[in-house]
Formats: structure tokens, sequence, C-alpha cells
């Protein structure tokens, strides 16, 4: 991502949704980028408030290219580890940094979940460790995607997934609670696009500016994939719903109500959805 992308994003991320978590993610490692600790700092000051989660594969760490003091003095607030590195390594890595962390699957009583928003000060370092190690209960919660179906498939079924043939009748939250973009600020469907399909959709960009993001968050494809998901059709939501398995959350869906989906914004009014 270039810093006009990056500044153009967190603009609205300051005037929009300032006490709210965003998360360095979506398929990529942010720590490639040469440029990630005065973007850190660029985003500090345009969303002072804003809880800063860096997901990375720990790849960079174990080389020594960023350390966690780095990454969280220069604004990050949570760095969550995928350790592709041995354990021990990262642990060593982690305790050297002089803050507080844990690894995922054994959080001490009362440690703050890195998937909740707890302010500007925060800083947590959060290890997880390689998917043949996690319990058994994250797979029968269907907490495993397919990313629209674009994996490896004799790697993935050794974790029990396989292609999705048929949309599974589901509700789905994503699309009413995250805001997805891509390296180029183009607006995604959901974070399980880890490929950009759905910039095909045209929903826009962050260089549109908030008035570009009402356009695409209350715009009529929007609304109808989200009447659809409240409905648990995901096979007629969108193509990219009828291939995805992810149920994410099982308690009762509390996202919108009928009315609120019933209406689009058109760029000048709302107007009913059709």
């Amino acid at each position: 991502m270039d810093e006009e992308t990056w500044t153009a994003a967190w603009q609205i991320i300051g005037a929009l949704a300032p006490t709210r978590r965003v998360d360095l993610c979506v398929g990529g490692e942010p720590t490639l980028n040469p440029n990630l600790l005065r973007f850190l700092a660029i985003a500090r000051k345009l969303s002072p408030l804003s809880q800063i989660q860096i997901t990375t594969n720990g790849t960079a760490l174990f080389k020594g290219k960023y350390t966690h003091r780095q990454l969280l003095g220069a604004g990050a607030n949570i760095v969550y580890v995928d350790m592709y590195a041995p354990r021990a390594r990262h642990i060593e890595l982690a305790q050297a940094s002089g803050y507080p962390f844990y690894e995922y699957y054994d959080a001490p009583q009362g440690a703050p979940s890195p998937w909740t928003y707890h302010g500007p000060d925060l800083k947590l370092i959060v290890l997880q460790r390689q998917p043949e190690h996690w319990p058994k209960s994250r797979f029968r919660a269907g907490l495993m995607g397919t990313w629209y179906n674009h994996l490896d498939w004799k790697a993935a079924a050794r974790f029990g997934l396989k292609p999705v043939l048929e949309p599974i009748v589901r509700r789905c939250n994503q699309p009413f609670l995250y805001v997805t973009i891509d390296s180029r600020g183009r607006y995604l469907l959901c974070c399980q696009d880890n490929t950009g399909e759905s910039v095909r959709e045209n929903f826009g960009s962050v260089h549109t500016g908030a008035a570009g993001f009402k356009s695409f968050w209350y715009g009529e494809t929007m609304q109808r994939i989200r009447r659809h998901l409240r409905e648990k059709s995901r096979g007629t939501a969108s193509d990219y719903c009828r291939r995805c398995c992810v149920t994410f959350s099982r308690c009762d869906f509390k996202h919108w109500t009928d009315q609120q989906v019933g209406i689009f914004w058109d760029g000048q009014s709302w107007r009913p959805a059709r």
C-alpha cells in the first residue's frame, strides 16, 4: 500500500469510526511494507483513538527485520503473531520486548481479547500456534475458512477442510460488522476475499473519501447481500458467499434490522432496496 492510499483510509477511519479496532491482515504480510513504522505513526496521528492490530506470520520478527518494541512503539496496539518459526523462539522474542504477551489458546484469566476494542493505550503481544495445535472445537465451530475455495486442498484435508460444493444454510455477520480493503484501497465484500475477487463489484475505494464509503457500505449491492444473509441464503446472497463455509459467531443474529437492510444510499438519498 502506498502512502496516499494509507492516508486516505485513515482519514475515513478517523472521521467515521475513531474508536474501533483496525487489523492489518487480509491475506497479506504487513511487515513486508518497508514504510510500516512510518505508516503506523501516520495512522496514530489521523485516528489517535483507534486500536491498531498487526497480524503477522512473525517471519520479519524472527529474522530481526522488526522487533515487537518497534511495532508497538510506532503506534500498534497489538502484535498478533502466527508462529511460523519455532514456538520457543517466538516466546523468547516476546519476553525480550518487555510488553505483556500470552499464547492465544492459553490466555490467562481476564486477559484482553485481540478481537475487542480496549482503547488506544493497550500494548499486547498475542502468539498463535499452527493449526495442528488448535483445539478441535475451533474446527467443529466452522471457524476455518476456504477463502472462497482458494486453498491447497491436499494440505487443507489434514484439517478436515474440503471444497464448498453447495452453499451452506447459515447466516453470516461479516458484511454487517467489518469493512475490508485491499492494498490499493479498494473495498472488498469481506475479509475472506484474500484474492480480491469482489473488486469486480466496483464498490469503490478509500480515495473517494467519506462520501464514497457511505455509498459502498450502505449501497444497494451490500444491502441486497445482507438481506439474503439474514435469511441464511448464502446461495442467493452472492457467488462469493455460496463458496464460503465460515460461520464465525454462533450467537443469535443481532446485527441490523429488517428495516435497516431494506433501504440503500444512492449517493444522494435513501431509497427502498430492490
